[in-house]
């Protein structure tokens, strides 16, 4: 069963643990080598696209928002890559609530490969789509 409501093709979360109920969780999901996306980003030198670092991102903050329902992407800020991310590696996410806004939600994030910072961030979450600019 899928963590998020999206489907297998798009899911980028394998597990997620509550840190901080209602706070901090983390996430963890390993790069499988044959995934479609590192074929052809970079072929020959794949890495992991840095859009889909921030949708593991989301996902992951999605998950401990737990809202019923989809929650949505609704800002992307200060998003620094610091460290390719490779196939095969294992991602793990840790994301912190920081504060909500009605049916916004600003969320800290931390994706690392072992003990090593590969990006970090802030986004933006939100319940309804009429929220999403």
């Amino acid at each position: 069963m899928s963590l998020t409501p999206h489907g297998p093709g798009f899911s980028f979360l394998d597990s997620f643990e509550i840190l901080e109920p209602g706070k901090r969780g983390r996430g963890r999901k390993w790069l499988d080598p044959k995934a479609p996306f590192f074929a052809d980003h970079f072929p020959g030198n794949p890495l992991m696209p840095g859009v889909l670092l921030i949708e593991c991102a989301a996902q992951a903050a999605g998950v401990l928002w737990q809202q019923p329902g989809a929650a949505y992407l609704a800002a992307i800020r200060d998003f620094r890559f610091r460290k390719p991310v490779l196939p095969d590696q294992t991602l793990d996410i840790e994301v912190t609530l920081e504060k909500e806004m009605g049916a916004l939600a600003q969320f800290d994030a931390v994706l690392r490969v072992g003990p090593i910072v590969a990006t970090q961030g802030k986004l933006m979450l939100s319940r309804t789509l009429s929220s999403v600019v």
